[in-house]
């Protein structure tokens, strides 16, 4: 009877292990079926819970990337991802007048920004809604060019906005393995197959290719602020072009930004653009996990390290020194040009 009654307990006792474990594993890595909308929407502030309007609080934040960054169980969808996401769920909501894009990025690698900008073009092309960008502890570098998408700058009052220009970098360690008795061999089709080795020293023709691909990556950048800030004068615009990045005060004396100011401020300039005599402001959320659009390469199979299969890691790293340096191998997937502001 008592081994009848033990086995009865722990029969139980699985089950609701089972149980709790599934529900853990559900909460943890739950996501729904691809090509649905998996965007929620969350009710950021409201005035008045009579009005329909709404002004979409869009947070453009961190290093600025295309692809996915891994973090513990999860591979979490780049900045790329998550704005294309947003945008084309506000592209569809009537109720939506204005995007405020909240921006504290540092910029990032050229492709992203740049893709970045061009969604957001993209967007008040295809709904003719406006934008209004306000800018927290920095809108540097590629976070600026994105901001150039925008009808109307607000910088907060500690913000550092600027830093208007391209950088590379390309670590040299052929010193370092003279010393210690380590070298590369390199078979190439061409002088300069292997431009920017970390194993041998740039050429004067290596130099004279790398500055223009910068130059050039830096026309584009100031046709891109040329066109975002049309009242701004060239004078003007090739002297805060030198990388520098500047107060919200004098970046609203050089015509960087339209107004110093705070979120709030930003909130009533986003109604004032759109006419409108109040509004929601609201946000969009979603899973961590989510493959809803053609930036998106974020896996599914988690490796026994936790990490996700084939998942490129896209923190901002510098110098692109990875375990495989050592042997010559640098990362394919990380671009060594930036529209960066690197204190």
């Amino acid at each position: 009877m008592r081994l009848r009654v033990l086995l009865q307990l722990l029969l139980l006792a699985g089950m609701f292990l089972c149980e709790t474990a599934c529900l853990s594993s559900s909460y943890l890595f739950q996501s729904e079926p691809r090509g649905k909308d998996l965007t929620l929407e969350t009710l950021v502030d409201a005035k008045s819970p009579w009005t329909r309007d709404k002004v979409l609080l869009l947070p453009l934040e961190g290093a600025l990337d295309s692809g996915p960054r891994t973090s513990g169980f999860f591979a979490h969808s780049s900045v790329l991802v998550r704005t294309k996401e947003v945008l084309d769920r506000a592209a569809k909501d009537p109720s939506i007048k204005v995007v405020l894009l909240r921006i504290n990025s540092p910029g990032g690698t050229v492709t992203a920004s740049d893709l970045l900008h061009e969604e957001l073009i993209k967007f008040k092309k295809k709904t003719g809604k406006k934008i209004v960008v306000i800018t927290m502890d920095m809108a540097a570098s590629g976070g600026y060019y994105a901001a150039m998408a925008a009808d109307v700058i607000y910088a907060h009052p500690t913000s550092v906005v600027g830093s208007i220009g391209v950088i590379a970098f390309f670590p040299n360690i052929h010193k370092l393995g003279e010393k210690i008795g380590v070298d590369l061999r390199v078979v190439k089709t061409g002088a300069h197959k292997d431009i920017g080795s970390f194993w041998r020293d740039f050429t004067p023709e290596d130099q004279q290719i790398l500055q223009g691909i910068i130059d050039s990556m830096q026309q584009r950048f100031l046709s891109v602020v040329h066109e975002g800030r049309p009242n701004m004068t060239t004078e003007t615009l090739q002297a805060v072009s030198d990388g520098r990045v500047f107060t919200a005060a004098q970046a609203k004396q050089l015509g960087l930004v339209d107004e110093v100011g705070y979120l709030d401020d930003a909130f009533e300039a986003c109604k004032g653009i759109a006419f409108l005599k109040d509004a929601s402001l609201v946000s969009y959320r979603g899973p961590a996990q989510y493959k809803g659009n053609y930036y998106a390469t974020a896996p599914d199979v988690l490796s026994d390290d936790k990490q996700p299969q084939g998942a490129a890691s896209t923190e901002i790293n510098l110098f692109r020194l990875d375990g495989s340096a050592v042997f010559g191998a640098q990362n394919p997937a990380m671009a060594p040009f930036f529209y960066l502001w690197t204190p």
